[in-house]
């Protein structure tokens, strides 16, 4: 897969994943909408559940993400199905870095903490 294609379909994979968390607002709205259609109450504004400002950088944020994610992996990537899924979990493997000052600390959060390697222990004295 050439880079460019790499790059356009994780934007679209990021894309994906944020049109679905929209679809979600999208549905409780709708929902709170019908609960007070044949009340007396005023009908919730869109505005209440959907953030247009806070969201849409969220999409450009998600986008960009996504086309890294898909330039950083596309030497891996051989489908349009594998890059679409790259981009949509660029948000994620950004999370596993959460908190992590140093590449080596980010690597070492996903490690198993526990006993020490007895190699590692013996080449250390």
């Amino acid at each position: 897969m050439q880079v460019w294609q790499a790059v356009l379909l994780g934007a679209a994979g990021g894309m994906v994943v944020e049109i679905v968390s929209l679809w979600g607002y999208l549905t409780s709205w709708q929902a709170a909408r019908r609960a007070c259609k044949d009340k007396e109450n005023p009908l919730p504004p869109i505005g209440k559940y959907v953030d247009f400002p806070a969201d849409s950088l969220v999409a450009l944020t998600r986008l960009a993400l996504g086309a890294g994610a898909g330039w950083l992996f596309h030497p891996q990537v051989t489908g349009t199905m594998a890059a679409i899924a790259v981009g949509a979990a660029a948000p994620a493997l950004l999370k596993q870095f959460n908190g992590a000052r140093t590449l080596e600390g980010a690597l070492q959060r996903g490690q198993d903490l526990g006993d020490p390697i007895p190699e590692a222990t013996a080449v250390q004295q």
